[in-house]
């Protein structure tokens, strides 16, 4: 019985579903909350975590860990990486062709087990690289007029 009430689709948990489905920003629990409020003023953070948790373990959703950010939350399901802004922390799904798979045996034969890999690279976004940009020609010309 309490196994059935487990599954029931609750408003709760579509709140929680359509504040990410279709989203690639790659939100925190908080801002999924923020967005549930919204439409659901009497949903509590707790509700928010534990219909994320439902959704992922269900593998509607993906809960992803990047860097020193607290977990956010995926609606692409598909094989992608990320790339990660170190100016802003914008978060960007990537689908990069790899040539070869990463080997793990190395690391199966050491005890770890592996449950999922995933590539996450650290750089500026097009936004932050064009305000980068203009200063970092202003050093060049600076230091060409030195010379």
């Amino acid at each position: 019985m309490a196994n059935d009430i487990r599954k029931r689709t609750t408003r709760q948990l579509t709140a929680v579903y359509e504040a990410l489905r279709g989203d690639h920003s790659h939100p925190s629990a908080e801002e999924i909350h923020q967005r549930v409020q919204k439409v659901s003023p009497h949903v509590s953070l707790g509700t928010v975590y534990r219909n994320l948790q439902r959704l992922t373990e269900e593998g509607k959703i993906r809960t992803v860990h990047l860097g020193d950010r607290s977990a956010c939350y995926d609606p692409t399901l598909e094989d992608h990486d990320h790339f990660i802004c170190q100016r802003c922390g914008r978060v960007d799904d990537v689908w990069l062709k790899r040539d070869r798979r990463i080997n793990l045996a190395s690391l199966i034969k050491r005890g770890f087990t592996i449950i999922d890999q995933s590539l996450a690279i650290h750089g500026l976004c097009q936004q932050c690289g064009q305000q980068r940009t203009p200063r970092r020609h202003a050093t060049q010309e600076q230091q060409t007029t030195r010379r």
